[in-house]
């Protein structure tokens, strides 16, 4: 019997044992999934600060704000042009005999579109950047 108790208390006491290691073990593992949990997500925003830094750098330029001026007054010229070109078409006082409105409009329709639709592109561009480029900014 005495030999049969040792082996049962041996036995218990490799039982309590492996349950402290697997224990143990399951508490290191959480540990290291907390700590490799917090690690990651600290990466990830670490990362997308970075990023956003960088968006922020490369688009605010020094001359940005020239050049949205500069596409805001083109698309206001060609809009000005536009509605020059048009009262020039249809205001003109007198028309030579063989010359009728019809004809002159389609003459110039093409210019007429071509600087309307370029004028809000290019007008619509400039106001757009601009803002955002503000609002970054901010």
């Amino acid at each position: 019997m005495d030999t049969l108790e040792q082996e049962t208390q041996q036995a218990s006491e490799d039982w309590e044992e492996v349950g402290e290691e697997s224990m143990q073990q399951e508490q290191e593992t959480g540990q290291k999934t907390e700590n490799e949990e917090s690690k990651t997500t600290k990466e990830i925003v670490h990362q997308k600060r970075k990023k956003n830094e960088r968006k922020r750098g490369s688009s605010i330029t020094q001359g940005s704000s020239f050049v949205h001026g500069l596409a805001t007054g083109l698309g206001i010229g060609c809009i000005t042009a536009f509605v020059m070109m048009w009262m020039a078409v249809f205001f003109t006082p007198r028309l030579p005999i063989g010359i009728t409105y019809e004809a002159m409009l389609a003459t110039f329709i093409y210019p007429l579109i071509y600087l309307f639709a370029l004028g809000l592109i290019a007008l619509t561009v400039g106001i757009v950047a601009e803002y955002y480029t503000v609002k970054n900014r901010i």
